[in-house]
């Protein structure tokens, strides 16, 4: 049986174990043996399916299953389950759901996914809120998957356009920002933010978990590849293509304890969306997406008793940590992945502590300018590492102070060009700060709208209610003036959210 056949068998199993749960949980306890089979049948073929991809993609188009953007056919006597099963997902709207593997998911997750996807055929807005229950639940294994064509996010006459579209040539997720003008309008736009948020979430996850992965493989000695961090990338590029804002406000997470993974991460994010600024194609942004997710790699050649170091290194221990880049090329090298992209890999990180008058490290001899690619990458890793708390620097660098000290460095260690381009991007007060306004109110920057006056911000007002949480209190454009044509609202000062220890993507997002 060839590979295709084979995955076109599993995809059957998948359903199969699948609608079975969803049907077994109306009538039997969790511990049923009808049940306990119908997971075991389900747990198989997902492992065996993401032994070759990185999760169980099921999309239903046009009456027919698609796995992983290839059609399922099934057997004559599946026929009936079949059409049952294309019923129970339209009736919730549900246009595709992506499986991941977790090692450590349980029978009473399983079982509970099973509940709230009966339950869900009962609510206005099935999948808006079905997505809130798996955010709440924290299942970060499953999430929805929505067409184009979904009514949930597209006008409510499709174009011939779109009629005429090969499913087959779609990418897994394409929703489009257009509405009608109708009642249901509202819960298409409330569904748009939801799936999207979550699924920027689970996106970013899912990068922490494969940066994590191969540092492993890698101290371990063992063959990596690159096909999940591809997949993390790409599905990265399908958000920033509809909703930038979203891409840029995940790039505000900071962890110190995980402080190299968010950080190779949030170096990714911010090096795409200045790529997308900077008229990059879409091949170019995905290699400044893989070059950001890899280009600390070298650090698994360092001590970590010199990356956790707190204080100051010595001399000798600071050219130790120089030599990050260096092993970060090597690392990539090791790669099992095709030699072509690979060698399109080496030269950003190489270069990005380097410095475009090449005074920075590791030392070279080469005259020849840096790449574009290497300069973005620069760019991006300054922001993010000024922002970030670090082991010799608990106390991090608020997001104004930071772009004024990268301005400063302008023309000697950063590019003058990409950096203006990037402080346009993420404003003078960028996403994710925290601001003192003359209100006394508090908020978050959220995006500085492209013409906005003074490159003043939307901000997300906080709070806090009767049981002392920090809530969401509505949004404020700075930009907006009184009678008189004054700012109804200034900014005081910027602070750093952690300073409060308040997490911007939590409510950004």
């Amino acid at each position: 049986m060839s590979v295709s056949e084979t995955n076109i068998s599993l995809g059957e199993q998948l359903l199969w174990a699948f609608f079975r749960l969803v049907q077994m949980v109306k009538i039997h306890q969790a511990n049923n043996r009808l049940i306990i089979e119908a997971i075991a049948e389900f747990r198989e073929a997902l492992h065996l399916i993401c032994q070759e991809t990185d999760g169980a993609n099921v999309r239903l188009h046009r009456g027919r299953f698609f796995l992983n953007q290839e059609r399922l056919n099934f057997r004559p006597s599946m026929a009936a389950a079949v059409t049952k099963l294309m019923d129970y997902l339209q009736v919730r709207e549900i246009q595709g759901i992506r499986f991941y593997e977790k090692e450590d998911l349980t029978n009473e997750e399983l079982v509970n996914f099973a509940h709230l996807l009966n339950r869900a055929e009962r609510e206005k807005d099935p999948v808006g809120w079905l997505q809130v229950q798996l955010d709440t639940a924290n299942y970060t294994w499953i999430e929805f998957l929505v067409d184009r064509e979904s009514k949930l996010l597209t006008t409510e006459t499709a174009t011939a356009e779109n009629e005429a579209a090969d499913p087959e040539a779609e990418t897994d997720y394409k929703p489009e920002k257009h509405y009608s003008n109708s009642v249901s309008a509202e819960l298409a736009r409330r569904t748009y933010a939801q799936v999207m948020a979550s699924m920027a979430r689970r996106t970013y996850s899912h990068a922490l978990t494969s940066v994590l992965n191969i540092t492993d493989k890698f101290s371990s000695q063992k063959n990596v590849g690159i096909q999940k961090s591809k997949r993390v990338i790409q599905g990265m590029i399908g958000i920033l293509t509809q909703d930038e804002s979203i891409l840029l406000g995940m790039s505000t997470i900071r962890n110190y304890d995980d402080y190299t993974y968010t950080h190779s991460v949030n170096v990714a994010i911010l090096s795409m969306c200045l790529g997308r600024r900077l008229g990059l194609s879409q091949t170019f942004v995905e290699q400044l997406g893989l070059s950001g997710l890899f280009h600390d790699l070298g650090k698994v050649d360092v001590p970590i008793s010199l990356i956790s170091k707190a204080g100051g290194l010595t001399a000798d221990e600071y050219r130790q940590v120089q030599t990050h880049s260096l092993h970060s090329v090597r690392q990539i090298i090791r790669l099992n992945a095709d030699h072509a992209l690979k060698s399109r890999l080496l030269l950003p990180p190489f270069e990005h502590h380097l410095g475009i008058n090449l005074s920075g490290y590791p030392p070279t001899s080469r005259k020849a300018p840096l790449s574009l690619l290497g300069r973005i990458l620069a760019v991006a890793d300054h922001y993010d590492a000024m922002t970030s708390s670090r082991s010799y620097r608990v106390a991090p660098i608020s997001p104004d102070i930071a772009l004024k000290i990268m301005l400063e460095e302008a023309g000697t260690v950063l590019d003058p060009v990409i950096l203006k381009v990037f402080v346009e991007m993420i404003g003078i007060y960028p996403v994710g700060s925290l601001l003192i306004l003359n209100s006394r109110e508090v908020g978050l920057a959220v995006e500085t709208p492209q013409g906005s006056e003074d490159g003043l911000p939307v901000v997300l007002l906080l709070g806090k209610n009767a049981h002392n949480q920090i809530i969401k209190k509505g949004y404020v454009n700075l930009s907006e003036k009184d009678e008189t044509g004054l700012f109804r609202r200034s900014v005081v000062r910027c602070c750093h959210p952690a300073d409060y220890g308040i997490q911007p993507a939590n409510f950004l997002i």
